[in-house]
């Protein structure tokens, strides 16, 4: 196995090369599991417990069909494929693939997408038995699903140590370390140092402070996103509904979590879209952070002023991470620069 993209210890030095990666949110646990079980000597390093930041406040519908543009389009339609491939390495991964329906305000029917159909209002009323009024037409996407996204965080933890990665969660990164000839040495924390030769930012917004010192700019701005969790009966929803009101899906059998802007207005929505929907109460609200890329899309890859830095920091990271933690992997450990992240590279900026 070629280690070209690792940095090397120097001075002809044999020892192995060491990984250090710093958040362990979805995005970071993925890279660290993909590294682990790719033959990488792995650190994951998390200032809190491993999920419990924004990863915990994502909606998680996990869909490759809509954007078919940009520079992480490719990545975007592996979506599913990606996690299909993990659900089987790491059995029991928390993933229900219960397709979802989108509908809009306008009048008339987009054209479908790869992966989609067009469905009339009698077809939607037989996947969304209880909507009251059911759309003149819904984009119909089957393949779609949704995570838990805090149980895939810990399985792909479990996953990395399984693999002999080492785990510091309530560990905070403090700085990055480098030696004399400026390259990566590994990190400081509030539990002292750990040194590695490779260093990946997954640290969402925090990813930005950490480059700083290094004089490293990270164009990432923190997003506020709001959940709310309903308590509901069973079977209100069996899909992912996204319309102008709101995303919707049935978490457990009494819960719905819903992506939107106001818990009145939503609550409001419910209860007027879904028959039995009369004593659908709200539960909590959420606010997470999400880590948003100025041009929105996914900043991955090694950072040329910094010899043995690599970030990898995006939106969309719970639909992304499968893919983006193998591909990071394959650069980190076989030296390959992978083509569906050429355009998610730091110098773009």
């Amino acid at each position: 196995m070629s280690h070209s993209r690792l940095a090397r210890s120097g001075g002809g030095s044999t020892s192995a090369e060491t990984v250090i990666v710093v958040g362990a949110g979805i995005v970071g646990a993925s890279v660290a599991y993909h590294a682990a079980r790719a033959g990488a000597v792995v650190t994951l390093v998390d200032a809190g417990r491993p999920g419990a930041g924004v990863t915990a406040n994502s909606f998680a519908w996990i869909g490759a069909s809509g954007v078919r543009t940009g520079p992480a389009a490719a990545l975007r339609a592996t979506a599913t494929q990606e996690y299909r491939r993990i659900e089987a390495e790491l059995p029991g991964l928390p993933v229900t693939w219960s397709g979802s329906l989108s509908w809009g305000a306008a009048d008339t029917a987009p054209e479908a997408g790869p992966g989609q159909e067009i469905l009339d209002a009698a077809t939607v009323a037989t996947i969304e038995p209880t909507l009251r009024q059911p759309p003149e037409w819904a984009v119909w996407a089957p393949d779609d699903g949704s995570v838990d996204p805090v149980g895939v965080t810990e399985r792909l933890v479990a996953g990395a140590r399984a693999h002999g990665a080492r785990i510091h969660p309530d560990t905070p990164v403090t700085a990055i370390r480098r030696d004399a000839a400026g390259r990566v040495a590994g990190v400081e924390t509030a539990g002292g140092p750990l040194p590695g030769t490779t260093v990946v930012l997954a640290a969402g917004v925090a990813t930005a402070a950490l480059s700083a010192p290094l004089g490293v700019r990270v164009p990432v701005e923190p997003s506020p996103a709001t959940l709310f969790r309903f308590r509901a009966p069973a079977g209100l929803v069996r899909t992912v509904v996204n319309n102008p009101d709101f995303d919707l899906r049935q978490v457990t059998a009494e819960q719905l979590v819903a992506a939107a802007d106001s818990p009145d207005r939503t609550l409001a929505a419910v209860r007027s879209t879904f028959r039995g929907a009369t004593n659908v109460e709200l539960l909590s609200s959420r606010v997470g952070v999400r880590p948003m890329p100025v041009d929105g899309e996914p900043i991955i890859g090694p950072v040329a002023e910094v010899p043995g830095l690599y970030v990898a920091v995006l939106h969309s990271a719970v639909t992304l991470a499968p893919a983006v933690g193998r591909l990071v992997a394959r650069e980190l450990v076989d030296g390959a620069a992978e083509p569906m992240l050429a355009g998610c590279r730091l110098d773009r900026f």
